[in-house]
């Protein structure tokens, strides 16, 4: 057992006893403090902390009992070994049942009292192992909840969730996105939100308003705050109803879902046991995973933004040359996306093709406009330039870092089922999946819209030609996947 770190508080009326017991437990403890009555012990406790407090059960003025109700309101962390005379042996056991963790009946013999102290001390070490793996437990199950969530509302809900599982509030108040003006309808001054979890903030809006109004303060200076029932009972005065008034509250300050900081609030009813130190200190590990979370997500979602815009930027590029493809890209994307939905493809999958839709033409900008343009069937000569254009947008996308699982759909999605596609000839199976999806989608949407070599088909017209190239130019199997998302009426909006 460590004793560098281990701090004793022996309190006794009797300085004799005291200067005995000091001497005896002076290898156990790295610190030990003294008191003369219960009064002092208490004021020492709300200074400081102590492993172990060693009480004297009847003194003048404040006696063991009280000091135990002090331990357990100010530092419910610390154990209390009693000490007693033989006519209260029923006090000290009610004291025990208030939270000692031992007593003994004086006169007592030194070994006893150091026998107790080694065993109180191996059991709070004990507990403390405990309670660092089952924060660490905690922290992992967090980490695990958050990091499979796709979008900013799941990672609130989740995020309160295991604060409501860890912390067994009686309200949880989530603020962010600006400060807030305390008007308690979801929206402040300069926009901000929130999100209310529990009966608490439900049943008294009063209580609601003013930690709306502290969430400001708290998310702007970082400070976490532990709220103690006596300071609250200060702050609200007469302005809440009965019962309204939280036996404690913690709260730290949280980086928010749109990079604005907020604030999580957690609170515990008259009646609960209050909060402490430790699940302030809890709480702040959670909260500052929470942010990095929120941050990498609100970074990815900015990147996201920023990279669509450089899609359609590419993809107007494209429609500004050739005017009958305007709109083939957006088109192409939205039939690819249904598809992929359809069939079962998961949210992943189904953005890329959605992505590599609105890009597959996107290496046409660099075929001349008279190929482009040309209202009759392309020259021998000409076919080679036109060809070109997959392996065009492989060297432009090929710049943007997080475009690179686009570029085997785009470079491929000409190529056929039987193998006399372009560029590389590739065949059946061999063709990329999501490749021969958007050849499908492409096909489809070529047919049913006017070209400069040819007049718009008919769906059914569109339809017999693929099913016909089934197994030829398209994938059967995604051809027939494709028919009957048709017959399904499946051409709206994905």
């Amino acid at each position: 057992m460590s004793t560098a770190g281990t701090s004793i508080l022996l309190v006794d009326d009797e300085p004799e006893l005291l200067e005995v017991c000091a001497e005896a437990l002076s290898d156990l403890a790295g610190k030990i403090t003294t008191a003369g009555d219960g009064l002092q012990a208490a004021s020492l406790i709300s200074q400081d902390t102590y492993d172990l407090i060693i009480s004297d059960l009847r003194m003048p003025g404040s006696g063991g009992m009280d000091l135990i109700k002090s331990v357990s309101r100010i530092s419910p962390g610390t154990d209390v070994i009693v000490l007693t005379g033989f006519g209260t042996i029923d006090n000290a056991v009610e004291c025990v049942r208030l939270g000692a963790v031992n007593y003994l009946l004086k006169p007592f013999r030194v070994e006893s009292l150091r026998s107790a102290v080694i065993k109180a001390l191996d059991e709070r070490s004990m507990r403390l192992q405990q309670k660092a793996v089952s924060d660490l437990s905690r922290m992992l199950n967090l980490n695990s909840a958050l990091s499979i969530q796709k979008d900013s509302k799941s990672l609130i809900k989740e995020f309160l969730l295991q604060v409501r599982s860890s912390f067994s509030p009686d309200g949880i108040a989530f603020f962010y996105g600006g400060a807030t003006n305390g008007n308690g309808n979801g929206s402040g001054a300069n926009g901000g939100r929130h999100v209310l979890i529990g009966p608490h903030f439900r049943d008294h809006p009063e209580v609601r308003a003013w930690f709306e109004s502290l969430a400001g303060s708290l998310a702007n200076k970082g400070r976490p705050l532990l709220l103690e029932e006596q300071l609250l009972r200060q702050a609200f005065g007469q302005r809440v109803s009965e019962g309204a008034v939280p036996a404690s509250a913690i709260g730290v300050s949280v980086g928010g879902p749109e990079g604005a900081p907020g604030a999580v609030v957690a609170l515990r009813a008259e009646g609960s046991s209050p909060y402490t130190l430790a699940d302030l200190h809890l709480l702040t590990l959670f909260s500052a995973h929470a942010s990095l979370c929120f941050e990498s997500h609100w970074a990815c979602s900015r990147l996201k933004s920023v990279n669509d815009e450089i899609v359609f930027s590419l993809v107007h590029a494209v429609e500004a040359k050739d005017t009958y493809t305007r709109g083939h890209s957006e088109r192409v994307s939205r039939y690819a996306a249904r598809l992929a939905k359809f069939i079962g493809l998961d949210h992943r999958e189904v953005d890329l093709v959605r992505t590599a839709g609105m890009l597959h033409d996107v290496g046409k900008i660099g075929v001349p406009d008279s190929i482009l343009n040309k209202p009759a069937i392309l020259e021998p000569h000409e076919l080679p330039v036109m060809r070109q254009h997959p392996a065009i947008a492989r060297n432009i996308l090929g710049k943007v870092a997080s475009l690179t699982d686009v570029l085997p759909v785009v470079y491929h999605h000409h190529e056929r089922y039987d193998g006399t596609g372009y560029p590389d000839a590739l065949k059946g199976e061999d063709i990329p999946f999501l490749a021969r999806l958007i050849s499908v989608a492409d096909g489809f949407e070529a047919m049913t819209t006017d070209r400069a070599y040819h007049r718009a088909r008919s769906v059914d017209a569109a339809r017999a030609i693929l099913a016909n190239g089934a197994g030829r130019q398209w994938d059967p199997g995604l051809v027939q996947a494709w028919l009957k998302l048709l017959d399904a009426g499946g051409l709206g909006a994905p």
